[in-house]
Parts: structure tokens; C-alpha cells; sequence
């Protein structure tokens, strides 16, 4: 069997496409990814071993603008393109996995009768996603909670989201592997380019020296990390500071308290380790998703929000040591956010693709 996934723009777009990829792989089946020149897909997907063809695209901006009639054009040239490579493959699945990129393969396959699939990682679907949900054959959601928000899909199911994570037992043993004494571990990152506001706040909290109570490990992100040790005077003993996290599952694992974005995947992750968290959404993702990613562990529990604009330093330092400061909360805060916890994202995705193309 033959798939196209079309993955582009951030990692919360292409790695769970490459986690597809690899599922599908293992089952003997050639998987081509569709992208942009422009995108984190020109990095990961090569690195990840498959072949990536380039098409155009590009978001549409919000309201009214001239810059969308060229949009439109672009978006109309993207058909073109995916039409041609269908022609040329013969696939016999398109995947979408969010992201403007998706739209031209998805809009050609349904026009050549090709089988679609969209995965929506994020609790509230994408404009892409909601307009193209009553087109494509199946929508793969991340959160439960983004199914009332597709009324209109031909067929929507709840899968999660498929990441590398596994849930660990004994945080203790992760604590000792990592080197680390039984202080409470409090994990900072802003994602694998850095948070700019979370940046500045965590420099001035370094700087305090507010966190003495605890082990720090700090990621600031590769484009960051010269500007912000440039900006820290004396790093205290208790703190680490990384560009960035290569073997998150075990850091995250050890943690007893996360401060970080509330992108889907990072939000997924959280679930299935069972890790409390401080949630700080960026703000300027499209339709505030990571708010609503971010509430999906508030309501169950797991996690405590701050929204960006009310973010300080003397906010973040009191609400990290109150939390740190009472055990038996926390534990019950980890408890809680393994409710949203998913393991069996991958299969399910899986049963969803066997079904479309006839394979079970």
C-alpha cells in the first residue's frame, strides 16, 4: 500500500505525521510526505527518512485581506501539484495531519476519489479541519472534546494523539538515572523554539534565585540559549539550563511539576506520563487553540493556567513553590491528568486506516 501525508509548518503538525509514517512503515507499506519549502518538514522528515515532495500553500489570513486572493491562487496551484502526484503515485490513502498543507492533497484526493484521512491534534479543530471535515472520509481527533465541534464531519473518531511517550511508574528511579537528589524537579520549556515571555520571566526568577527549594531544569530553546546566559549573572546549584531536551520522556518522567506551552501534542504527553503542570498557551496560536488544550487539563484537575498576559515573575515564582510546597496535592494533580492520558493513540489511528482501505 501506498500513502501520501501531507504534514507542514511546526512539529505539532509533522510529528504526529511521522508517527503515522512509522506505524505504517512497520506494516511494509511506502509512505511520501507532501510540504512546503518553508516549513520545520524540510528538517524533520528527511531526518525521519522519508522522501518529501514540495507543493504550494499558505494560510489564509484572519479577516478580510488582498493578501488572500493571492492565497486562493497559491491554494488553487497546490490542487494542481497534488492532483499530478496522485496521478503519477497511485496512492491508495491521503493523510492529512493539520496545518494549510493539508488542504491541497485533501481537496484533490476527494476530487479523484482517493481515500482521506485528517488527524486534528488540537481540541479545537483548525478552520482547515472544520471546513474540510464534511469532505474527507474520516477525522482522527487528539481530544475528545473537539468532536462537538465538527457537527458536520462525515465521520469523526477519537484516537489521541500518537507520540513517543510512555507512562512511567516510579519517578524516583528516573530521578537517580537522571543524577538528581529527591528535591521536588520542576521541568521549564517553551517548546523546541522557546517561549520569548516565559524566557524573560525565568531569568529574572534565576537571577532572584527564587526557586531554592527545588531542582530547576530549564530549556530555553537553540535560538535563545546565547542571549539568556548572557543574562543570567550566577546560575545557582540547583538549576540546569539546556538548549534543549533530547530525552524529554525521561526528563518529563522524573518531573513533579511542568511550566510550559499547551501545544497538543506536549498537552497529550502530560496526560499519559501524569505529570501536574503549569500551563501558559501562547497566545497567538490560530483561534487561541493551545488555551483550549490547556483547559482540557484544567477541568479534569491536572493543571493550573496562566495566561500569558497576566504572567509575572513574582506570579510564576509563589504559584510554583505553593504547588512544590504541598505533596500530596501534586500527586493528586498527576492522578488527574492521567484521565486524559491516551496510550493507544497509534493503534487506533491504525484500525481507522485499516478500515479505509479495506485491510482488516
Amino acid at each position: 500500500m501506498k500513502v501520501i501525508i501531507a504534514a507542514g509548518g511546526t512539529g505539532g503538525h509533522i510529528n504526529p505525521g511521522i508517527a503515522i509514517a512509522n506505524m505504517l512503515k512497520e506494516h511494509g507499506h511506502q509512505v511520501i510526505f507532501v510540504g512546503t519549502e518553508r516549513g520545520m518538514e524540510n528538517d524533520l522528515v528527511p531526518k525521519a527518512g522519508y522522501p518529501l515532495v514540495h507543493i504550494h500553500s499558505q494560510g489564509l489570513e484572519r479577516g478580510m485581506s488582498l493578501k488572500n486572493i493571492g492565497t486562493m491562487v497559491t491554494l488553487c496551484k497546490g490542487i494542481s501539484e497534488c492532483k499530478r502526484l496522485i496521478k503519477e503515485e497511485k496512492p491508495d490513502l491521503l493523510i492529512g495531519t493539520g496545518g494549510y498543507v493539508t488542504a491541497p492533497l485533501m481537496i484533490a484526493g476527494v476530487s479523484k476519489k482517493v481515500p482521506t484521512m485528517i488527524h486534528e491534534s488540537n481540541a479545537l479543530p483548525g478552520k482547515t479541519t472544520i471546513w474540510l471535515s464534511s469532505k474527507v472520509d474520516t477525522v482522527a481527533l487528539g481530544f475528545e472534546a473537539a468532536m462537538k465541534k465538527l457537527p458536520k464531519a462525515k465521520h469523526a473518531v477519537y484516537t489521541g494523539n500518537p507520540t513517543k511517550m510512555k507512562p512511567h511508574d516510579n519517578k524516583e528511579n528516573m530521578k537517580k538515572k537522571l543524577g538528581l537528589d529527591e528535591k521536588s524537579l520542576v521541568l521549564v520549556f517553551g517548546g523546541s523554539q522557546g517561549a520569548k515571555k516565559i524566557n524573560e520571566v525565568m531569568v529574572e526568577m534565576i537571577n532572584h534565585n527564587d526557586l531554592k527549594s527545588c531542582n530547576l531544569i530549564y530549556a530555553t530553546g537553540p535560538k535563545h540559549y546565547e542571549e539568556i546566559m548572557s543574562k543570567i549573572k550566577n546560575i545557582p546549584e540547583n538549576v540546569k539550563i539546556e538548549k534543549y531536551i533530547y530525552n524529554m520522556d525521561e526528563v518529563m518522567a522524573a518531573s513533579d511539576l511542568l511550566v510550559c506551552r499547551s501545544g497538543a501534542l506536549t498537552t497529550s504527553e502530560i496526560g499519559i506520563v501524569g505529570v501536574p503542570a503549569i500551563l501558559i498557551p501562547f497566545p497567538y496560536a490560530a483561534e487561541n487553540h493551545q488555551f483550549f488544550n490547556a483547559k482540557t487539563l484544567e477541568d479534569v484537575g491536572g493543571a493550573v493556567i496562566i495566561e500569558e498576559k497576566d504572567l509575572s515573575k513574582e506570579k510564576l515564582a509563589s504559584m510554583i513553590n505553593d504547588l512544590i510546597a504541598n505533596k500530596s496535592n501534586l500527586k493528586q494533580m498527576g492522578e488527574n491528568a492521567r484521565k486524559i492520558g491516551n496510550t493507544k493513540a497509534i493503534e487506533k489511528i491504525q484500525y481507522e486506516v485499516d478500515k479505509l482501505t479495506k485491510l482488516c
